[in-house]
C-alpha cells in the first residue's frame, strides 16, 4: 500500500530505509555518506551497488598513482636537498607535494567476515511437531486446531500481516508460551536456540560484551569472537563496553551474535535484521544460507526472506499453511 500511494504521490520523496526490496522499487537516486562526503547516484539500489564498486575500484587506482608519484617526488627531494645548487629545485617540489589535493585509500568501511556455525549433533528427520494446537487471548484466536512439522534441513519464514500471531506462534514452537490444546512434540537429537526481543533480559548486565559472548561455550577464539562482532556492529573497542550501557537495539544485536555462535542445529529468530544494516543483513544470509542446521524465522524484509527461506508458512483463518519454496 504504502509503495503504491508514494509511486503516485506527485512531490518530492526523501527515505531512509535498509529495506533493499523497497529502495529498488522506489527510488530513482541513491545519496551515500561515504568517507565523510555525500556521492549520489542516479537508479535504484541495484544500480547503486554495481556503480559503487566500479568506483571504489577506480579510486583505489587513482589513490595508488598518487601514492606511487609522491613516492617518486619524495626520493627526489632527498637526492637534492643536500645539493646548495639543487635546494631550490628541491624546494619547489615540496611546495607541489604540499598543495596536492591527497585522494582517500577506498577502504572497505566494514570488512567481510564470514560468519561460522559448528552444529554439534545431527537431529532426526523431525525436529518439532505441532498437532491440532489452538492459541487465543481471550477472543481473539490465533490458531485453532492447527498442525505443523519442521523437518531437517526446513528454512522457513513465518509470515503474515500484524496481529496475526506469528511471533506467538515462534514462541509456541519454542516451547516458552502455553496453549489451549493439542500437541507439541520435539524430535530427536534436536539443540535448539531462539531469539527474540524478551531474550535481551537474560543479558548479563555487568559483563562487556565480549565476556557475554565468551560465555556461550562456542569455544571460539577472542579474535573470532571480536571478528563476528564486527558483523554486528560492534567494532573495535566496542567489544569491550558494558552491557548495561547499550541500547535496545545493540543489546538486540548481542542477543542475536549470542544464538549465532551456539551450537544448535536448530534456530527460531523473530525479526533477526530489526537492528542490522544491509552490510550486515547480508553477512547473515550468507551465513544461515551455510548453516547445515534449520530454520524457522519470522521477517517482513522480503529481500531475507527471498534470499534464506526454502518454506514459507503463512497463518490463514487461524491454520497453518505450508508452501514449498520461496
Amino acid at each position: 500500500w504504502l509503495e503504491k500511494y508514494l509511486l503516485h504521490y506527485q512531490g518530492s520523496v526523501v527515505i531512509v530505509s535498509h529495506d533493499k526490496y523497497f529502495l529498488n522499487r522506489m527510488v530513482t537516486k541513491i545519496v551515500e555518506v561515504y568517507q565523510q562526503q555525500l556521492h549520489i547516484y542516479t537508479g535504484n539500489y541495484d544500480y547503486y551497488e554495481k556503480e559503487k564498486a566500479i568506483r571504489v575500484e577506480m579510486q583505489q587506482k587513482a589513490y595508488e598513482n598518487q601514492q606511487y608519484y609522491i613516492r617518486q617526488n619524495e626520493r627526489l627531494v632527498e637526492r637534492f636537498r643536500a645539493k646548495a645548487s639543487k635546494a631550490a629545485m628541491a624546494q619547489s617540489i615540496m611546495k607541489k607535494l604540499d598543495k596536492l589535493e591527497r585522494i582517500e585509500e577506498a577502504e572497505i568501511e566494514r570488512p567481510d567476515i564470514r560468519i561460522n556455525f559448528r552444529v554439534d549433533k545431527q537431529p532426526g528427520k523431525v525436529l518439532v511437531e505441532l498437532h491440532n494446537v489452538s492459541k487465543a487471548f481471550g477472543d481473539n484466536v490465533i490458531i485453532e486446531n492447527s498442525s505443523v512439522e519442521i523437518d531437517r534441513g526446513d528454512k522457513i519464514a513465518l509470515i503474515g500481516a500484524n496481529g496475526k500471531g506469528k511471533s506467538t506462534l515462534l514462541r509456541i514452537i519454542a516451547g516458552v508460551e502455553h496453549f489451549s490444546q493439542g500437541e507439541r512434540k520435539w524430535g530427536h537429537n534436536v539443540e535448539e536456540s531462539f531469539y527474540a526481543q524478551h531474550q535481551l533480559e537474560a543479558l548479563n548486565l555487568n559483563n562487556t560484551i565480549l565476556d557475554e559472548m565468551k560465555e556461550c561455550g562456542s569455544q571460539m577464539t577472542e579474535l573470532e569472537l571480536r571478528g563476528l562482532l564486527g558483523c554486528f556492529l560492534f567494532s573495535g573497542d566496542d567489544a569491550d563496553k558494558k552491557i548495561r550501557i547499550l541500547s535496545g537495539g545493540e543489546k538486540a544485536r548481542v542477543a542475536l551474535a549470542k544464538v549465532i555462535v551456539s551450537k544448535a542445529n536448530f534456530l527460531m529468530l523473530d525479526e533477526p535484521t530489526n537492528h542490522l544494516d544491509m552490510h550486515s543483513c547480508d553477512l547473515l544470509i550468507e551465513s544461515l544460507n551455510r548453516y547445515q542446521g534449520s530454520i524457522i524465522l519470522v521477517s517482513h524484509d522480503r529481500y531475507f526472506v527471498a534470499k534464506t527461506a526454502n518454506k514459507i508458512c503463512e497463518i490463514v483463518d487461524h491454520q497453518i499453511k505450508e508452501f514449498k519454496g520461496g
